[in-house]
């Protein structure tokens, strides 16, 4: 499970630094061109096609967030469930004994 969770925070680390190098190749792309407007228009569409990109993997990275939780919480449950047997056979024990000791001349 620790590799999942460092894998998706891995993938969540590689799509902001992704983000960080769309927007600094964008000031890039401004600082050096002064674009025409065929220029800009492609400019435009390859930023857009990387924004759908990068959405895309928010997206498949939310899902897997979504199932880890969702795991977790499953995993949580049983735990609890387990805890609260072991409580109440402890609990159970423990007033045997305590029977038996009253039960004792």
């Amino acid at each position: 499970m620790r590799n999942g969770d460092a894998a998706l925070r891995l993938s969540i680390v590689v799509a902001i630094a992704s983000f960080i190098a769309l927007t600094a190749g964008l000031y890039e792309i401004d600082r050096r061109e002064k674009s025409t407007s065929a220029t800009g228009e492609r400019n435009l569409a390859e930023i857009e096609q990387r924004i759908q990109l990068l959405g895309d993997q928010i997206r498949v990275l939310n899902s897997q967030l979504t199932a880890q939780q969702a795991a977790n919480e499953r995993q949580l449950q049983a735990l609890n469930g387990e805890v609260q047997a072991l409580s109440s056979k402890y609990e159970s024990r423990l007033k045997e004994l305590e029977d038996i000791l009253r039960a004792r001349p």
